[in-house]
């Protein structure tokens, strides 16, 4: 599937090199051409899509799901939960947070924001939070079960 879609970015970045003057490409479209994995989250009983990143973080990740954590509120703007064990970091300097934004703090540590905010630490992106409207009623509550699903 990887091999398709590079296949697939190389050809229509050929075809569209012809279609005006050039221009630097930006890594943020590459993300909306290329296709991201999905998978589903439980939270108070309402189920939400998340758009995964490829990396080895998040493939780590979700070798576990199914599996339910507790998540308990930092500074009003996110959710947090300590793993007892370590996954693989790609830590970077993050330039923007929006809310919904799935991210893991350290090499343990995953958050969730429900609230735009400016960045004041390194995260490793493990995807993004994608049919919610209002995300933050539903974190309303100090702490929240999240279920993470199997696809």
């Amino acid at each position: 599937m990887n091999r398709r879609v590079i296949v697939i970015m190389m050809i229509l970045s050929l075809v569209l090199s012809g279609c005006g003057a050039s221009a630097p490409v930006s890594t943020e479209s590459d993300k909306t051409v290329k296709e991201r994995a999905t998978m589903h989250i439980e939270i108070n009983g309402q189920i939400a899509a998340v758009q995964l990143e490829d990396n080895a973080t998040t493939a780590a990740l979700m070798a576990d799901a199914p599996f339910t954590i507790k998540m308990d509120d930092l500074h009003r703007n996110e959710k947090y939960h300590y793993f007892d064990k370590v996954f693989p970091t790609d830590t970077q300097s993050v330039q923007t947070i929006e809310a919904g934004d799935v991210l893991l703090y350290q090499n343990n540590c995953l958050v969730i924001f429900y609230e735009a905010v400016e960045p004041v630490a390194e995260y490793t992106r493990i995807g993004q939070i994608t049919d919610f409207e209002d995300i933050q009623s539903l974190f309303a509550p100090a702490s929240v079960q999240i279920r993470f699903l199997n696809e």
